[in-house]
């Protein structure tokens, strides 16, 4: 690392304490593997409202897991973050905008 100028423009990573080093993959797929079977099971115990909730909670748990993990998200900078959850919340912002728009058009079903 020698031969690099100085140039202060130039930030070169110091591999002693910015190397992070990789998580223990065999771990991660386990519990992912362990919450999916999880997810699975609950549909079948609890009532379909706790059950739904349930298998939601999974699936957050699972995401956070791959987002930390497999894209390695974990050591990112804050503001990395902020931008994920302000699309989050301009996805909910959406979702439950529209929803009173989805939910009252009236379906043409014919009785029999």
């Amino acid at each position: 690392m020698e031969n690099i100028q100085n140039n202060d423009n130039v930030v070169v990573p110091d591999m002693e304490h910015d190397y992070h080093g990789h998580p223990k993959y065999e771990k991660i797929f386990i519990s992912l593997l362990i919450l999916f079977g999880v997810s699975l099971v609950v549909g079948f115990l609890f009532s379909p409202i706790l059950a739904v909730a349930l298998i939601f909670a999974t699936a957050v748990w699972k995401t956070s897991l791959v987002i930390k993990n497999f894209m390695h998200l974990r050591y990112e900078p804050l503001l990395i973050w902020i931008a994920i959850a302000a699309v989050i919340f301009c996805l909910f912002v959406f979702f439950f905008g529209i929803y009173p728009d989805i939910t009252a058009v009236q379906l043409e079903v014919t009785p029999r």
